[in-house]
């Protein structure tokens, strides 16, 4: 029977190599699978070759330097807590774990490809990122600008130096970074950065001149059959255009194999093409169908990859089908699912555990500097002592759940596909808890298909769930189960003010999908990323919104993509939508409003039938106690145990499951 994803699963020829599928896994590994050793550990390794078991065609291994002898001060990123570890190929120690690793690769039939860097030509490189055209300041002057000849030819030849010797290490295809402006070759790439008069500025020929001087090279270097993959930006705000890369790819003809469109930003000013959305999952994808029509019509060979946003399996199978694109380029859909591959494979889409772009993975934030995760994959760089840490038991039990959020979900979940009876008991006609707001957020909507996904796995493993259900510690003892999780969530606070018990204030959760309900006017205390997101649900739904918050920041908690749109829903609504910062406290809320102090000292009053306290949420350690000693085992799991966010709760959920 013919598989639902053959397409993307299809053979494809690149160079003088046949891959096994359409993927490619990106040069995307989170910091923490990296130690202080200056060799891949064994963590590393086992983790790339998984991705390669289940599935990737092309693993892009990255962080790999080799300094340059004409740069002898040159110094490697440095190890922090915060950064993954940079290793040095020159450094003779490191190969043996490299081949390691290739060879672990090669055993599920995938191709490991890295980046030759060669010459960084970092005295150039040491102002800040490149400010828009007219911006004057540090950094305003592209580095591209003041290369020589001698210079760029330096760069090609150590490009070269670095391929042969990766090349006799074992990778089996290499990738050049020339998107987002961040390197030279990119920035020459760029009308934004390029103001060049000679041969290498000017039209896309001339900027595109030493780009290809390096293909060209490294192909008569390592034989017209190894395969050569380039990424470029599609398209930039005021830079590079749709039609600049079609030329680019005419011009590549025969010297590039496969050319992968990213990103055209990487500009915290221009989120273009950061952040996917339910109507445009993969924002780079009209540029690299673009790009495809016209290599087709031309009867050309070059390839096209894709990167962004890719994971939904019907999504790219259609991708790859429809001709917009021969290569899909993955990161996270490899990292939150790590047996995305064999569901592919067995025709099982629907369980593909959607990734809800927290980034984290990639970029500590400024409450946890020290580690990056994925939120929803705690087996994630546990790859190589899962059976260590958890050793599988044999014995079914009868477990017992209460609560239908995260974390009550995970841990119901992963015990019944471990074999285990489970019940989950939900007091709400829904199942979700704190991931229901999601519902009510268009750019959460990734969180909204995580929850959804989560609810099929219930169904999926046979979880008897039991809704509209309040479950108490009579009730659950009677049940005699062997385990008990209990996974109430939290409770928002209500401020220690007069009025604050009033009938006219309600919490957020209570305001989500009753918008019809509510008066015209409403005020919300509280400046967190869940205040901001209630006004901005209020004021799509007609509501005038004053928002007090005591931070000078709004929404300083929120995720980096949540905070755009959000300040974009923000601007949208402007009319509807005003805040006040800095609030020294609160007074007194009264049927007509609240009282405050502001910024300045003084004593103020707005004005609203309605008052939402969305001033954070607290532990319900006190009802959760009421289970202890309901059945032999009992866990307190996720926000009723202590205040966290989505990763703690799916971990604690499915930690707690494993040891069952």
């Amino acid at each position: 029977m013919k598989n639902r994803y053959s397409a993307m699963l299809s053979p494809l020829q690149v160079g003088g190599v046949l891959m096994k599928n359409r993927l490619l896994s990106s040069a995307a590994t989170p910091h923490f699978i990296q130690g202080t050793e200056s060799f891949p550990t064994e963590k590393w390794i086992t983790l790339m070759a998984n991705r390669a078991r289940n599935g990737a065609a092309v693993i892009h291994i990255n962080h790999l330097e080799h300094p340059h002898p004409m740069q002898p001060d040159l110094k490697l990123v440095d190890m922090t807590p915060a950064h993954f570890s940079t290793l040095d190929i020159g450094d003779p120690s490191t190969h043996n774990y490299l081949c390691q690793m290739i060879d672990a690769i090669r055993l599920y039939g995938s191709v490991a490809m890295t980046s030759p860097m060669g010459l960084q030509l970092r005295p150039h490189m040491d102002a800040p990122f490149t400010p828009k055209p007219g911006e004057g300041g540090p950094g305003s002057k592209p580095v591209c600008d003041d290369l020589t000849k001698q210079d760029m030819q330096m760069h090609v030849d150590s490009v070269v130096e670095e391929a042969v010797l990766l090349k006799k290490l074992g990778f089996e295809m290499f990738s050049l970074h020339n998107a987002y402006r961040n390197g030279p070759v990119s920035q020459l790439l760029s009308p934004r950065c390029n103001h060049r008069t000679d041969e290498y500025g000017g039209d896309v020929k001339g900027r595109a001149r030493l780009l290809l001087e390096i293909f060209d090279a490294l192909k008569q270097t390592l034989g017209r059959d190894f395969p050569l993959e380039c990424l470029v930006s599609g398209e930039e705000a005021g830079g590079i255009t749709i039609q600049d890369t079609i030329e680019l790819s005419r011009l590549a003809e025969g010297k590039i194999d496969l050319l992968t469109i990213r990103q055209g930003e990487q500009d915290p000013q221009h989120p273009i093409g950061f952040t996917s959305t339910r109507q445009n999952p993969c924002p780079n994808l009209a540029a690299a169908a673009a790009v495809k029509s016209d290599v087709m019509a031309r009867g050309g060979k070059l390839l096209v990859g894709v990167s962004a946003g890719l994971q939904d399996p019907a999504f790219c199978d259609k991708i790859i089908r429809e001709n917009q694109a021969d290569m899909l380029c993955m990161a996270r859909a490899f990292i939150c699912d790590s047996q995305y591959g064999e569901k592919l494979y067995a025709g099982r889409g629907e369980d593909v555990r959607p990734c809800i772009r927290c980034n984290k993975c990639h970029v500590p934030n400024d409450t946890d500097k020290f580690r990056s995760y994925c939120s929803v994959n705690p087996e994630i760089g546990l790859e190589d002592k899962l059976e260590r840490l958890f050793p599988r038991q044999t014995t079914p039990k009868k477990l017992v759940v209460i609560g239908g959020g995260p974390a009550g979900m995970v841990s119901a979940v992963t015990a019944a596909k471990l074999g285990h009876q489970v019940t989950l008991i939900e007091k709400d006609s829904r199942l979700g808890g704190q991931l229901l707001h999601a519902d009510y957020a268009d750019f959460k909507w990734p969180l909204e298909d995580y929850k959804n996904y989560l609810i099929r796995q219930l169904d999926q493993n046979g979880v008897e769930v039991r809704l509209n259900t309040e479950a108490s510690p009579a009730q659950v003892a009677a049940m005699d189960a062997d385990a008990v999780f209990v996974a109430i969530g939290p409770k928002f606070k209500r401020p220690d003010l007069p009025g604050a018990d009033g009938a006219n204030v309600k919490v957020p959760m209570e305001v989500f999908g009753r918008a019809q309900e509510l008066p015209e006017k409403i005020v919300i205390m509280g400046g967190s990323e869940t205040a901001v997101e209630t006004g901005m649900y209020l004021c799509r739904q007609g509501k005038q919104v004053k928002l007090l918050s005591r931070q000078r920041m709004l929404a300083a908690d929120a995720p980096h993509a949540h905070y755009i749109s959000m300040l974009e829903d923000a601007y949208r609504h402007q009319q509807g939508f005003s805040y006040e910062t800095g609030v020294k406290s609160y007074v007194e809320i009264t049927e007509t409003g609240v009282t405050y102090v502001g910024a300045e000292g003084e004593t103020k009053t707005a004005e609203a039938p309605l008052v939402v306290c969305a001033t954070g949420t607290e532990p319900r350690h006190q009802a959760a106690m009421a289970f202890y000693g309901t059945a032999p085992l009992v866990r307190f799991l996720g926000d009723c145990n202590r205040a966290g966010d989505v990763h703690k709760a799916v971990s604690a959920g499915w930690s707690a499951a494993r040891m069952l």
